[in-house]
């Protein structure tokens, strides 16, 4: 499996880069955020990946960070939504926004992106919204912790907040810990965007 690729920009498309990697060219197929914030033709540039292989073709695709990938794979997952339609909706919205609105069950934001329209939409809230809360409960199903120790829920206000950042694969804990120094009062998409930032710092 191709994780990440790092190299310089040799060529952009219309939905596509190529990364020349050592004297290798791969096309990647990215997102239109992620195409408007390419570097110019010969500058260093770094994508995570998502290999997709089928009969006639080996596909990759690019993103940002390890956590769009994470949310590209679970779009994908949903019954009708394909590779094309997830990197349609990872183009008008970041990671956190697409979180936020499936948390949300905002399926009027999801059905702006191209390919999803109302059905596929609520598709996605079902499917995703589910996943999320299941893997949220998951994290305080855990095996027993140290002795003193304990999971440490965040503020109801910040809740659906909690439930993205854990579905992006962050430590509880350290979502609790990041959470609790935002101000109340945050809306709930400041309070991701502030967390990843924090959580993602050195």
């Amino acid at each position: 499996m191709i994780i990440r690729l790092r190299g310089e920009l040799a060529h952009a498309g219309l939905d596509y880069a190529i990364l020349d990697v050592g004297g290798v060219g791969y096309q990647v197929y990215l997102s239109a955020r992620v195409l408007s914030r390419l570097p110019g033709i010969g500058q260093p540039f770094t994508c995570f990946t998502h290999l997709v292989h089928r009969e006639d073709a080996m596909l990759l695709y690019g993103f940002a960070s390890l956590e769009e990938r994470e949310l590209f794979l679970m779009l994908t997952s949903v019954s009708g939504v394909g590779t094309k339609t997830g990197l349609g909706v990872l183009s008008i919205m970041d990671a956190p926004e697409v979180v936020s609105a499936i948390a949300m069950g905002d399926a009027k934001r999801l059905a702006k992106a191209p390919g999803v329209g109302k059905k596929t939409a609520e598709r996605i809230i079902l499917e995703l919204k589910e996943k999320l809360s299941a893997k949220r409960s998951a994290y305080r199903d855990l095996a027993p912790l140290p002795a003193g120790a304990s999971y440490a829920p965040v503020a109801d206000a910040f809740a659906e907040a909690e439930l993205a950042l854990l579905s992006l694969g962050f430590d509880p804990d350290e979502i609790a810990g990041a959470l609790s120094r935002i101000p109340a009062g945050t809306s709930v998409e400041d309070a991701i965007r502030q967390a990843i930032q924090a959580l993602s710092g050195p």
